[in-house]
C-alpha cells in the first residue's frame, strides 16, 4: 500500500478530456527559482483581493472569497525545498484569515465537455500541533469533498492531492471554492491554502509516483554505465510498461514487469534520459504515467572531491569571455554572472576588478574560469563574490579581497543556500564580517582555497567600535565539504560551525571539515554546532596572537531543545598540544565525550584523505589562486604560516598577524592590467586557436557556434572546453618543437622542507630527467611532436610524506 495523501472524485474511467493539452500551474513566491516546479507553469500572487493570469485559451482567477482576512498571502517553506518538494513548498492563502479564510478558483475558456482538476492542499505555515480545519473542496454545480491538507510535506507526490471531475459548459465561467470546513469546529485554525493545481492530467491515484531517480535529477549516480529505476505503483497495478528514450517525444518500450522496478544500462553521463511508468489494473485498463527525466552525474573537473564535486557548471551552454575589468556593462564579470542559462565565463583580461556593488550569482549552471585570465590574473576588491540559492556553479581560481574602501561591512564570498557546487583555488582576505558563510546550503564544497587576515577591529556596523571581528568563516551545509583550506591570520570563527535548524527546530547540518590548516587564530579556533560533523586530519598551528589553545568547541548548549549534535574527531593535530592519539587535549568538553563523540565517521567524506602532518604539506604547495600564479599577499601567507611568523600588526590592536585595515599590510599590489590578443581565440568558444588547431576543431566558427567546445572528442562526458580548462587549472608550461624547457619543481611543493626527494613517475609525449640540484627537471619533447605532453613528479620528505604532481606542457 502507498502511503499517499490523496483524494479522488470522478464519474468513471476512459472517458476524453476536453482540453487540447494538460495544464500544470505552481503558485510560486518571486525571487525564489529554487520552488518551482519542473513542468508548470509559474503564477506569482503578490497579494491584493484578487489575481489573475491568462494560460493560453484559458483565464485563471484567484480571489478571496467570503468576508474573511485582508486579502491573498504568499507563503513558502524553505524546508521543503530542500527536500525537494517544489511545487508544494509555497502556495497561497488568505492574509488575517485563520478565523475562516476561503478561496476561489475562477477559470474561463475551458473547452466545454468533461474535465480533470487536480489541486495541491499543503500548509506550509504553522506548527504541527495547530488544530487546523479540513478543507472543502467544491466545484461549482459538481461535486466536493472534505479533506485534511498535508503539513510540510517532504515530497509533492505525498502531499494532500484532490482530484475532481467536473462538465464544462459553453459560455461559462468554472468556480472551485476552497473553504474550512464548517463541521469541524474544534479547529483553532480555520483557514485554506492552495499551492499548485492542474487540468485534464492523468488520473493521480492510479499512475505511478515517486520516480526513483527523482524526476530532473542530474547527479545521478549510474557510474557503472547500468541503473535500476523504480517507483512507487499505484494500488491497482498489476503490470508495469516500461518506456525509455532520449527525449520525451521518443520513448520507447524498455520491457513489461509486474514489480516496481526495471534495470537500464548503457548509460553516459552528462546526457539526459526520458522514462515513463504505464500502470495496468486487473481490467486491462492502462494509466499512462508521468515522463520523467534523469541526468548521469559527471565530476566538475578532475580533483573535485567532496559533496559538491558532481557540480554541472556550465557544461555544454555557451562561453561568455569577459573583456572589460569594469564593474559592469558589456564585456563584464557582472554581466557574464547574473546571465542566465548554461555559460562558462572565460577571461580574455587579467588585472583588478573594483566592484561598486555586491556581485551575487544566483542563476543556475555557472562555471568562472579564473585560471584563464592572463597576466596576474583576476583579482576583486571593494565588494564580495559569492552565490546564494545558485545551483551547479563552478568557481575556480579567483582572489577575493575587499577590503575596508566601501565603508559597509561585508563578506568576501559565499554559497549561502546553493546546491551542487564547488569553489576550489580561491583566495579571500581583508573583509569585513567573515571571509566565507555557507548557511543552508546542500551537496557543496569548498577546496584548496585560502583564507586570510579577516580583518579585525575594522568598524563592524553591529557592534561598537574597537570591537574585534575578524573572522574567517561560518559554514553550513547537508552536506558540506571544507577540505584541503589554509585558514591563516583570522581571530576567529575558524570555522563556526552554523548547522542552524531545520523546519522542526532542530539541528541541522551535516559538514565534514578535514586536511585544512588552520594558523594564528586568537580567540576561537573551530566552534559552533551542526548535527553531524566529521572532523579529521586537520592541522591547527598556533602563531604569535593564538591565545585559546584548542582546535574544537562543540557548543551543546540548548541540546536538549534542538537534539543531538554528533561528532566524530580524528587524526587531528594542534601543534604542541594536541597529537593524533590525544583528541581530547585539542577539544572543550561541554559534556561527557559519550553523549557527542562517535566512534566512526557519520558519513562518507568522498574526499581522499591524508594524516594531518601530510596534509599541512600538501595544502601549502597547492592552495590559493595559483593560476596563473600567486599574488605576493598569498606567497607571504603560505611563507609565514611555513615560519610561523607574521610580519604585520593591527593598528588599532597591535595583534601580530591580525590586520584591522589592509593598509596595515600594504594594500592591493599593483596590477597591470593585460589583454589577450584579438587572435588568441579568434571565434570566442573558448578555445584559443592553437588549442583548436591540436583538437582538430575550427578555430573560424562562425559567431555564438559553441559546438566545438561542448565536444565531447574523447567520448568520456567532458567537453572539449573542459578539456582545456582543466589543462589551465593545473600548472603548465610551454616549449617549442625541438627544444626542452626546465620545470622547477620545489615552487610547487612549497610545503614538504624537510629533505624533500623528487623523482619522475611518467611522461607523456616526451622525456624528463633531474637537474643536477635535484630540484628541476627538463623536459623534452618526443621528435616531431606537436601537442599537448606532460610530465608527473613526486616528491617524498624525511617523513616518508609524499605528494605527486603533474605539469602539463604544450609543444609548439
Amino acid at each position: 500500500m502507498r502511503c499517499v495523501a490523496r483524494v479522488v472524485l470522478f464519474f468513471g474511467l476512459g472517458l476524453a478530456f476536453a482540453a487540447a493539452a494538460p495544464l500544470k500551474v505552481d503558485f510560486s513566491i518571486a525571487g525564489r527559482p529554487d520552488s518551482v516546479a519542473p513542468g508548470y507553469e509559474q503564477w506569482f500572487v503578490t497579494g491584493g483581493m484578487s489575481a489573475t493570469q491568462r494560460f493560453g485559451e484559458l483565464t485563471a482567477t484567484l480571489a478571496l472569497a467570503g468576508q474573511v482576512g485582508k486579502g491573498l498571502r504568499a507563503v513558502w517553506w524553505k524546508g521543503a525545498v530542500r527536500d525537494g518538494a517544489r511545487l508544494v513548498a509555497d502556495g497561497v492563502t488568505i492574509e488575517g484569515g485563520d478565523a475562516g479564510g476561503a478561496l476561489e478558483l475562477r477559470l474561463a475558456g475551458l473547452a466545454p465537455g468533461r474535465h480533470r482538476l487536480v489541486v495541491f492542499l499543503n500548509v506550509t505555515d504553522g506548527k504541527p500541533a495547530d488544530l487546523r480545519a479540513r478543507t472543502v473542496v467544491a466545484v461549482a454545480g459538481g461535486p466536493s469533498i472534505s479533506v485534511a491538507p498535508s503539513f510540510r510535506a517532504a515530497d509533492d507526490e505525498v502531499a494532500q492531492i484532490v482530484a475532481l471531475e467536473f462538465e464544462a459548459v459553453a459560455g461559462e465561467d468554472a468556480v472551485i471554492k476552497f473553504k474550512p470546513d464548517p463541521a469541524d469546529t474544534a479547529a483553532t485554525v480555520r483557514n485554506v491554502v492552495l499551492n499548485g493545481f492542474a487540468l485534464d492530467v492523468t488520473d493521480p491515484k492510479r499512475r505511478a509516483i515517486q520516480a526513483r531517480p527523482a524526476n530532473e535529477d542530474e547527479h545521478v549516480a549510474a557510474d557503472g554505465e547500468t541503473l535500476k529505476l523504480a517507483w512507487t505503483p499505484a494500488n491497482s497495478a498489476v503490470q508495469h510498461r516500461v518506456y525509455f528514450g532520449r527525449s520525451a517525444t521518443t520513448l520507447a518500450l524498455l520491457g513489461e514487469t509486474p514489480s516496481a522496478e526495471q534495470s537500464v544500462s548503457n548509460l553516459r553521463p552528462t546526457q539526459d534520459y526520458f522514462w515513463r511508468v504505464d500502470t495496468v489494473d486487473v481490467s486491462g485498463v492502462v494509466t499512462p504515467g508521468d515522463v520523467w527525466r534523469f541526468r548521469p552525474r559527471q565530476l566538475a573537473f578532475p580533483g573535485a572531491q567532496g559533496a559538491g564535486r558532481f557540480a554541472q557548471g556550465g557544461r555544454g551552454g555557451r562561453v561568455i569571455e569577459v573583456t572589460t575589468l569594469a564593474d559592469s556593462g558589456p564585456g563584464s564579470l557582472r554581466a557574464a554572472v547574473e546571465a542566465s542559462g548554461p555559460r562558462t565565463v572565460v577571461f580574455a583580461v587579467g588585472g583588478l576588478i573594483t566592484l561598486e556593488r555586491k556581485l551575487v550569482a544566483t542563476n543556475p549552471y555557472l562555471t568562472v574560469a579564473g585560471q584563464t585570465a592572463p597576466g596576474p590574473g583576476i583579482t576583486i576588491r571593494k565588494f564580495g563574490f559569492g552565490l546564494s540559492g545558485a545551483s551547479d556553479t563552478i568557481i575556480r581560481h579567483l582572489r577575493v579581497r575587499p577590503g575596508d574602501i566601501a565603508g559597509v561591512t561585508l563578506d568576501g564570498m559565499g554559497m549561502q543556500g546553493s546546491n551542487h557546487s564547488i569553489i576550489d583555488h580561491a583566495s579571500i582576505s581583508w573583509t569585513l564580517d567573515e571571509a566565507f558563510s555557507s548557511r543552508s546550503a546542500r551537496n557543496i564544497t569548498l577546496q584548496n582555497t585560502l583564507i586570510s587576515e579577516a580583518l579585525n577591529a575594522a568598524g563592524h556596523k553591529n557592534y561598537k567600535p574597537g570591537t574585534q571581528h575578524g573572522y574567517a568563516a561560518s559554514i553550513g551545509g547537508d552536506v558540506g565539504s571544507f577540505h584541503h583550506n589554509l585558514l591563516a591570520h583570522n581571530s576567529g570563527r575558524n570555522w563556526s560551525l552554523a548547522g542552524g535548524l531545520d523546519g522542526a527546530g532542530r539541528h541541522a547540518g551535516s559538514l565534514d571539515i578535514r586536511n585544512n590548516v588552520v594558523y594564528n587564530w586568537q580567540n576561537r579556533a573551530t566552534d559552533g554546532g551542526a548535527a553531524q560533523v566529521n572532523f579529521v586530519g586537520n592541522y591547527y598551528k598556533p602563531g604569535p596572537a593564538t591565545k585559546l589553545l584548542k582546535f574544537l568547541n562543540p557548543q551543546l548548549e540548548g541540546v536538549k531543545a534542538f537534539g543531538p549534535q554528533r561528532y566524530f574527531v580524528a587524526e587531528n593535530i594542534l601543534e604542541g598540544v594536541a597529537a593524533r592519539d590525544n583528541q581530547a587535549a585539542g577539544m572543550t568538553k561541554p559534556a561527557p565525550y559519550a553523549e557527542f563523540l562517535s566512534d566512526a565517521p557519520l558519513f562518507a567524506s568522498d574526499v581522499e584523505t591524508q594524516s594531518a602532518r601530510a596534509a599541512y604539506k600538501i595544502v601549502l604547495s597547492d592552495v590559493g589562486a595559483n593560476q596563473p600564479g600567486l599574488d605576493r599577499h598569498d606567497f607571504r601567507i603560505i611563507g609565514e604560516t611555513l615560519a610561523g611568523t607574521a610580519a604585520f600588526k593591527g593598528s588599532k590592536t597591535g595583534l601580530p598577524g591580525l590586520p584591522d585595515s589592509q593598509a596595515d599590510v600594504g594594500g592591493w599590489e599593483a596590477m597591470p592590467t593585460v589583454a589577450r590578443p584579438v587572435d588568441w581565440d579568434s571565434d570566442r568558444d573558448g578555445l584559443p586557436d592553437w588549442w583548436e588547431r591540436i583538437s582538430g576543431s575550427n578555430p573560424a566558427s562562425a559567431a555564438d557556434d559553441f559546438s566545438d567546445s561542448s565536444r565531447d572528442r574523447l567520448g568520456d562526458g567532458i567537453t572539449e572546453l573542459e578539456h582545456y580548462l582543466n589543462w589551465m587549472a593545473a600548472p603548465h608550461a610551454e616549449v617549442a618543437a625541438g627544444g626542452n624547457v626546465i620545470l622547477a619543481m620545489a615552487p610547487l611543493t612549497r610545503g614538504f622542507t624537510a629533505k624533500p626527494n623528487f623523482k619522475v613517475v611518467a611522461t607523456v609525449a616526451g622525456d624528463a630527467v633531474l637537474t643536477a640540484d635535484g630540484q628541476s627537471l627538463v623536459f623534452t619533447p618526443k621528435n616531431g611532436f606537436t601537442g599537448i605532453g606532460s610530465v608527473t613528479f613526486r616528491v617524498t620528505d624525511a617523513d616518508d610524506d609524499q605528494m605527486t604532481r603533474t605539469i602539463g606542457v604544450r609543444v609548439f
